[in-house]
């Protein structure tokens, strides 16, 4: 017997949505989905190649779906929003950052609401975290196919996981500066880049998979007088550590707003 889908409706179809939505075709699932025609050419592409349907309005979106996934820019919540007439029975899920379900309910009356935050590249493969608050069923089984979801009880503990998705986009600018570093010293970018990329893969598996700490690990690795102490120490002295909390203070604070 053939099971009847579940419609999803998106809002906003950005970077990501795509991304959500290859993760998804990526794996063996039961939703479907109604497009906003926001950003035309990649609805259309998506629309295209997944089979799914461009709604002509974003209202019509709403009343197509009781599902809505929003993942518009923070900051056109109150041109877009504002003017669409919500339902009771709508199950809303925010992906925009900084805008908490308080703010979305005084906008769209709407009592079922959850917010999210992902890093976006690494769900297409279902390997990126999903931090979520409040819990909710229905969207729990959904993002479990884009990876790990982790939900948090209480605001202040997602405003505070929400700051990984700074911190995985940076990551990407850190691993490419590596990389950088090496072939403007001589190595080939290929050669370059397996050496960063797999020194970070499989230090993160060996935390991942042994029956270890990271304390005893950073003191089976920082001999005195080793190399590793010595980039430790010079990194140090240049505050290079301890700039990584005082940047992630700033985007908390940003989120806080």
């Amino acid at each position: 017997m053939k099971i009847k889908k579940k419609t999803i409706g998106i809002l906003g179809v950005g970077q990501l949505s795509e991304f959500i939505l290859e993760g998804i075709n990526n794996n063996k699932n039961e939703y479907d989905f109604v497009l906003s025609p926001r950003s035309s050419d990649r609805s259309s592409k998506l629309g295209a190649k997944y089979n799914y349907k461009i709604a002509q309005s974003n209202q019509a979106v709403l009343d197509a779906c009781k599902m809505i996934l929003i993942c518009l820019p923070g900051d056109s919540i109150e041109e877009i929003l504002s003017g669409l007439k919500f339902g009771d029975n709508h199950n809303i899920m925010s992906t925009m950052a900084g805008v908490s379900t308080k703010r979305l309910h005084e906008i769209t009356k709407v009592s079922n609401i959850c917010v999210s935050m992902m890093p976006g590249y690494a769900n297409v493969n279902g390997n990126g975290p999903i931090a979520m608050h409040p819990f909710d069923k229905n969207w729990d089984e959904f993002f479990s196919f884009l990876g790990p979801v982790l939900t948090l009880e209480t605001k202040k503990e997602f405003d505070i996981a929400a700051t990984f998705g700074a911190l995985s986009g940076v990551s990407f600018i850190y691993l490419q500066m590596l990389i950088d570093w090496y072939v403007s010293k001589g190595l080939d970018k290929n050669s370059a880049k397996v050496l960063v990329l797999q020194t970070f893969s499989g230090n993160i598996d060996a935390i991942t998979n042994q029956d270890k700490d990271l304390k005893s690990i950073i003191d089976a690795v920082s001999t005195k007088g080793g190399i590793t102490e010595k980039l430790a120490l010079a990194l140090k002295n240049d505050q290079a550590l301890e700039a990584w909390p005082a940047a992630l203070d700033k985007i908390l604070i940003s989120i806080q707003k």
